[in-house]
């Protein structure tokens, strides 16, 4: 309905056309430049914990007003961005106004030139740099930054969804603890593993344990797995709607810690394991970002379908049935 006096009907193919071609839908945002500042006074509707608050252009296309870094040091554009900032101030003049006197400001813009490669080079990383805004909520890019989200937004979402999924994988005994100073021997390799936040669309926060495979050797034998097209998953509702079943659809949590891997690779837990920080966690299921995770999650898919009676459709092979 739009406007409460139009109805519009979408056909099926249509929309999932349009949910597969749409890659905002995930709503992820990241700052392009600044436009303008301002000052403000402490104790104003606008003031939020710096004294210069910068207009800030979004990838969006929005502009809101963000503070340039409030007075702990710790949080802000200039915490965020600082090429960018740099940037604005060289080009405004304000290296030397107040408010702008921000540490190593006036070195980093000293010269157009070391400013234009500093510039550069922070386009080849700002992913790392720039803050990423998901259904309105800033996500963090590490165990610290969550902390500090947690304390300026006066809460412990990020912490909890941490502890969430820590527990999950304490469930699947997803590592095996070998305490402090165990050395695995030669065969293993040494990776990182790191928390991937995100928000879902009804304000859920959630945190991913994801393993830096791209530390390990990439596999000789194949690693792939395939996955149900789209115009099975259309044959398959228009077969439903056709014999009048019902369709069903479910979610499995946590997938890849239902299955072993066979790759030897160890961490050292970092600090968001808590009291098993400085431990040496061998890995032994499969974890978000190993090589073979994929494949061994689809191994054992097959396995349990299997036992349940289905069997491989001939028209495609990640469509399974069974004879009822």
């Amino acid at each position: 309905m739009v406007n409460n006096d139009f109805e519009e009907v979408v056909a099926h193919n249509d929309l999932v056309d349009f949910i597969e071609n749409d890659t905002t839908w995930e709503g992820v945002w990241t700052f392009e430049k600044i436009l303008s500042h301002k000052k403000v006074r402490k104790g104003g509707n606008d003031y939020r914990g710096a004294g210069t608050n910068c207009l800030v252009l979004w990838s969006t296309g929005e502009q809101t007003w963000e503070p340039l870094c409030d007075r702990s040091g710790k949080s802000g554009l200039w915490i965020d961005d600082p090429v960018t900032v740099a940037i604005y101030a060289h080009d405004n003049g304000l290296l030397d106004e107040p408010g702008w006197k921000l540490p190593g400001l006036k070195k980093m813009a000293k010269t157009q030139k070391k400013l234009i490669r500093m510039a550069n080079k922070a386009k080849l990383h700002s992913f790392r740099s720039k803050p990423i805004y998901m259904c309105s909520f800033q996500v963090p890019r590490n165990h610290a930054v969550a902390l500090e989200l947690d304390r300026v937004n006066g809460n412990t979402m990020w912490i909890d969804a941490e502890t969430t999924e820590l527990n999950q994988i304490d469930e699947h005994k997803s590592f095996i603890d070998k305490g402090v100073g165990f050395n695995p021997g030669s065969d293993y390799k040494r990776i990182r593993v790191h928390m991937a936040c995100a928000v879902k669309h009804d304000g859920r926060h959630k945190a991913r344990s994801v393993a830096g495979g791209h530390l390990t050797e990439t596999p000789i034998d194949s690693v792939c797995s395939t996955v149900v097209s789209l115009r099975g998953v259309r044959l398959l509702a228009f077969t439903g709607e056709l014999n009048d079943l019902k369709i069903w659809s479910t979610d499995i949590g946590n997938a890849y810690l239902e299955t072993c891997t066979k790759e030897k690779v160890y961490i050292i837990a970092g600090p968001e394991f808590g009291d098993h920080e400085g431990h040496v966690l061998i890995i032994s299921k499969a974890l978000h970002g190993l090589h073979s995770s994929g494949l061994r999650w689809s191994e054992r898919l097959a396995d349990v379908l299997r036992e349940m009676g289905f069997f491989v459709s001939k028209a495609e092979k990640d469509i399974w049935m069974c004879d009822k």
